[in-house]
């Protein structure tokens, strides 16, 4: 938090600049000697150039600049950003499809950096580093019991291919802390978390993010689980925040005929650009679902939308996000950059589904909150149509515009499930240690399981093992009620098991274990069953 001083020195400074940008070209200012900005020249640059060569005391000109900045594109529209140079690769990464680091899923569990999963073929894997162990020292400088966050974190560990980082860890059952010298390589990002066959005719795909690699990995995805027998297929892009507009096309153009509208865009300095499909998609005549939720935005909303409009398949799920702006991205020399909204993008019938932020942005983020609280009064399979504009689909069905994509098929949150339990045991990494707990002391038993399938139709969820979660929530201070205990037994063993199968199988065992309890998993995969019979 910036100090008080900083505040009355700084904050002035910002205000000032942001105010005098919007006056009127030629306002003159009062003192000793007047200065008269030139209505050829740039206000800002010469407000900024003034200060750094006049102000009365010394400055951080670049962070006066960054402020500036910021408390502009602020003004703008909720997506828009400014981002700094050390927060660039936080930002950009996820998209690119690769980072160079160390390889290792992590948690920080009561300000311990604990390793979830060393990732396979990794630097961390290949130099030993298991499921569980703690990161204590890195390069001399000490993690644990110290308030950081991830972003801090991740800068330690991550750097240059080749480069050496020394680690210190604590391992359960070790006399003293273990050292390894890991050196750090090119990490794949990976924007498919699972793939796999549901039934012998059902597949399922899992998409996090719309990034450089989604295409080449859908793709891949499609073909393999085509060559196993898919006949029809649940994707799934709850909680997929968008990414590339590209990427989106692309998958879209995989279930529609050619010459079938995607998506257009157009802005006030952006000429309207329509897509269509091209070329020949790998899944045009199957059947096939798309899930969503409150949390799939933007790229997801257009291949949702894209669906929905060409009544291609059904959409299943809960109102999604509703962020219908287009981004582009300006770099700069000094590493910042500037994400400007250019553009609005429309899905085939004429909808912008971007949720109004006129009102600010907090109230555009408390919008969000406040939908996701009404889900939890709605009804079973209620449609929770609430948009007033409706538009009409080439087959006449109505889909509904004005903010998100209202999906076909509406499944609220199972409110006989005690969320506020599991949530704070989920966020306290207490199921997940415990995972880990229980993995490093049956290694041998868990990993003679064969696949997923074998370990969920096989594992006994003792009663204990409940048990003993709920008391390690107690000891964190999350003192449930007797009927939260009862009415979480089901959710929370679930989502301790299918940590275990995430230990064993990696991405693909927790998906198929968790989704074992998954409404809406479960409807779809009802609804695509019973088609054709």
């Amino acid at each position: 938090m910036k100090s008080n001083w900083w505040n009355k020195i700084y904050t002035p400074i910002i205000l000032a600049l942001v105010l005098v940008i919007g006056m009127s070209i030629g306002r003159h200012f009062l003192a000793d000697n007047i200065y008269t900005i030139n209505s050829n020249s740039s206000k800002l640059d010469r407000i900024l150039q003034y200060i750094e060569d006049d102000y009365v005391d010394s400055l951080d000109y670049q962070q006066i600049q960054d402020k500036a900045i910021e408390e502009m594109i602020s003004q703008l529209d909720p997506h828009s950003a400014y981002i700094v140079p050390e927060d660039f690769h936080a930002y950009t990464d996820p998209l690119v499809g690769n980072f160079e680091g160390i390889g290792i899923q992590f948690r920080m569990i009561r300000d311990s950096l604990t390793v979830m999963l060393p990732l396979a073929g990794g630097p961390s894997q290949k130099a030993g580093i298991e499921a569980g162990d703690k990161i204590v020292i890195a390069d001399d400088d000490t993690i644990a019991n110290r308030k950081m966050n991830s972003e801090d974190i991740i800068k330690k560990l991550k750097g240059e291919s080749g480069s050496r980082v020394q680690l210190k860890i604590y391992r359960s059952g070790a006399d003293s802390l273990l050292s390894f010298d890991v050196v750090r390589d090119r990490i794949p990002t990976y924007s498919l978390d699972a793939m796999f066959m549901v039934k012998n005719h059902i597949g399922y795909i899992k998409i996090s993010k719309f990034s450089a690699t989604t295409i080449e990995e859908f793709h891949d995805a499609i073909e393999k689980l085509l060559s196993q027998g898919m006949e029809k297929l649940i994707l799934d892009l709850r909680g997929n925040s968008g990414g590339y507009l590209r990427a989106a096309i692309a998958m879209a153009d995989t279930f529609l005929e050619d010459g079938k509208l995607i998506v257009y865009t157009k802005g006030k300095n952006r000429p309207e650009k329509r897509y269509y499909a091209k070329a020949h998609g790998a899944f045009e005549k199957q059947d096939f679902v798309i899930l969503i939720d409150e949390n799939s935005a933007s790229a997801s909303e257009i291949v949702a939308g894209a669906i929905q409009d060409n009544d291609r398949g059904l959409i299943i799920g809960r109102k999604s996000f509703g962020k219908g702006l287009v981004q582009e991205q300006m770099n700069f020399a000094d590493g910042s950059a500037l994400r400007l909204t250019v553009a609005r993008y429309y899905t085939p019938t004429g909808r912008c589904i971007q949720r109004p932020y006129d009102k600010g942005t907090e109230a555009y983020y408390s919008d969000h909150y406040h939908q996701v609280m009404n889900e939890l009064k709605a009804k079973p399979d209620s449609t929770q149509k609430t948009d007033t504009l409706k538009f009409t689909t080439p087959a006449g069905k109505i889909v509904y515009g004005g903010g998100g994509i209202t999906p076909d098929i509406h499944i609220p949150i199972d409110t006989s499930v005690n969320y506020y339990f599991y949530n704070h045991l989920y966020r306290q990494s207490i199921i997940s240690e415990m995972a880990i707990d229980y993995f490093n002391h049956h290694k041998k038993q868990l990993q003679s399981y064969i696949d997923a399938q074998d370990f969920y139709e096989h594992f006994k969820m003792k009663k204990q093992y409940y048990q003993e979660i709920v008391k390690r929530g107690e000891k964190q201070d999350i003192r449930p009620t007797i009927d939260a205990v009862k009415n979480s037994k089901e959710i929370v063993s679930n989502a301790f098991m299918a940590e275990l199968a995430r230990l064993l199988f990696y991405e693909e065992g927790y998906y198929y274990v968790y989704l074992q309890k998954d409404q809406v998993f479960n409807k779809s995969l009802k609804i695509l069953d019973s088609e054709g019979k």
